[in-house]
C-alpha cells in the first residue's frame, strides 16, 4: 500500500506474485493497476482497518494460506472513508507476495463497524 501512496507502481509490481505480472506483461500489469485508480483515485495515504485470514484457491487447484488487509485512504478523488483498498497476500518462497489488489468504493448502505 505504501508503494501506491508514493505512486511507485513499479515497486508495487515487484511485490506481486510473479505469475500475475508475467501473464499480463510488466507494462500491461502497470497499466492495469493505474486503470484501477480511475475507479476511486490514487491513494494519497492509508490507514489499516481490518484483516482476515483464509485461503487462496487457484484455477489449477493449488491452495495457499492467504491474508487480506483492508485500508481506508484519502484519494485523488475522494476524502477518507469513501474509498478503501483490499490487498491479499500469500506466502511465496519464504516471502509474502500480493496476489490481488483492488479499490472498494462506498456507493450505498452501511459500512461494517471495522471499516469506520
Amino acid at each position: 500500500m505504501g508503494d501506491l501512496v508514493l505512486n511507485h507502481v513499479d515497486d508495487a509490481l515487484n511485490k506481486m506474485e510473479p505469475e500475475v505480472v508475467q501473464k499480463a506483461g510488466r507494462a500491461q500489469a502497470e497499466a492495469a493497476i493505474r486503470n484501477l485508480f480511475d475507479y476511486c483515485g490514487r491513494p494519497l495515504d492509508s490507514e489499516f482497518k481490518h484483516d482476515e485470514v483464509g485461503f487462496k484457491i487457484y484455477l489449477d487447484g493449488r491452495k495457499k494460506p492467504m491474508r487480506k488487509f483492508y485500508y481506508a485512504a484519502t484519494t485523488t478523488q475522494y476524502p477518507k472513508g469513501q474509498c478503501f483498498f483490499a490487498i491479499e497476500v500469500v506466502p511465496d518462497d519464504g516471502n509474502f507476495k500480493v496476489t490481488t489488489f483492488g479499490p472498494l468504493k462506498v456507493v450505498a448502505g452501511k459500512l461494517p463497524d471495522w471499516l469506520r
